[in-house]
């Protein structure tokens, strides 16, 4: 899981550095309930339960639904720290 976190970070900040975002991200755990019953009679029922961290990142271009005040809230990026559009050069036709 901890790898899916890292890339949803990073596409976050892609996309914010693209248009300006205002974001919220939130951090909690989700409990994760395994329930493995017996192939054979006689057996128990074997429950296995843990928790896992989970992030919720809001990204929004408006303000509607949009708490300011949330402990988690990032206002856009000034227009000098973005870079909208593609950066990739044109390819340069060999003659």
């Amino acid at each position: 899981m901890g790898k899916a976190i890292n890339k949803a970070v990073t596409i976050a900040e892609i996309l914010k550095r693209k248009m300006p975002l205002h974001q919220i991200t939130a951090l909690s755990s989700c409990e994760i309930v395994n329930v493995y019953e017996p192939l054979e009679e006689g057996l128990d029922t074997v429950v296995n339960q843990h928790y896992v961290s989970c992030l919720t990142i809001t990204l929004s271009t408006d303000l509607t639904g949009i708490d300011v005040h949330n402990i988690g809230y990032q206002p856009p990026l000034s227009l000098s720290e973005m870079q909208p559009g593609d950066h990739h050069g044109k390819a340069v036709a060999a003659t």
